[in-house]
């Protein structure tokens, strides 16, 4: 009875176009950078509380994927969070902070990368979507965004 009461529920949910979602993305901690794959912080996550100088030897939380990979790497990041109350955060076309770079405010967000223009080092007018490798804490340079 308790089975067909389930089946009856899923079915009158789908003919009116409620639909459940997937599990729900464990939100950014406090005072912590989290990059996911996917523009409005979708995708694959990665959450960290330090500055990273090679975004190319970390792996995404849920999968054994680099979070930098080549430019224009599907996977690459496309997206962040900076939950950080006291600080931006600076992020790098290289690694090792080097390059053309943007700022994110501090408990700012970028939700798509392509929307951020970076300029110098030969980038002049490059959107940021899936080719930054780097990110500081603490620093700013470039264009504030977030």
């Amino acid at each position: 009875m308790r089975t067909a009461a389930i089946v009856t529920a899923a079915v009158a949910a789908a003919a009116f176009g409620i639909v459940a979602a997937g599990p729900a993305q464990a939100t950014c901690r406090a005072q912590y950078a989290c990059m996911y794959s996917n523009s409005n912080l979708g995708g694959h996550k990665y959450e960290n509380f330090n500055s990273q100088p090679n975004w190319g030897s970390l792996r995404y939380g849920d999968a054994n994927i680099p979070l930098w990979a080549g430019d224009g790497t599907y996977d690459n990041v496309s997206s962040m969070e900076n939950k950080d109350t006291n600080s931006p955060i600076a992020v790098y076309y290289n690694s090792q902070y080097r390059g053309s770079c943007f700022t994110i405010r501090s408990s700012g967000t970028v939700r798509n990368f392509a929307d951020v223009e970076l300029s110098g080092d030969n980038h002049d007018g490059w959107a940021a979507n899936d080719v930054m490798n780097s990110h500081h804490f603490n620093i700013a340079c470039g264009t504030y965004y977030g």
